[in-house]
C-alpha cells in the first residue's frame, strides 16, 4: 500500500467516525462506544479492512485536530468537534 492510499484510508476512516457521531446523536463530552462505532464502521466502510487498518491512526488524527479523545470504552467527542459535526465540517 503506498502513502497516498494509506493517507485517504486514515482521512476516511476519520470522517466515518465523525459520521458515527452525527448518526448516534453523540453529544459533546460523552463517549461513542466501541461496541457502537465498530460495527457502523463495518457497515458503512466500503472495504472493512481499510479502516480496521487504520483506525487507530484515524483516532490521532481526530485528536490532533481535538474532535476526538480516546477513553477506555471507545472515543469522547470533544466540544470542538461537537461545534465541528454541527456546522458539518469533515474531518
Amino acid at each position: 500500500m503506498d502513502l497516498v492510499s494509506s493517507s485517504n484510508n486514515i482521512q476516511h476512516t476519520a470522517q466515518l467516525i465523525l459520521d458515527a457521531f452525527r448518526h448516534f446523536g453523540t453529544q459533546a463530552n460523552e463517549v461513542l462506544s466501541y461496541d457502537e462505532l465498530l460495527p457502523f464502521l463495518e457497515k458503512q466502510s466500503e472495504h472493512p479492512q481499510h479502516y480496521k487498518d487504520s483506525l487507530k491512526e484515524a483516532e490521532y488524527h481526530l485528536s490532533k485536530e481535538a474532535y476526538a479523545t480516546p477513553d477506555v470504552t471507545g472515543l469522547r467527542l470533544t466540544e470542538v468537534g461537537y461545534g465541528a459535526i454541527q456546522q458539518g465540517k469533515e474531518a
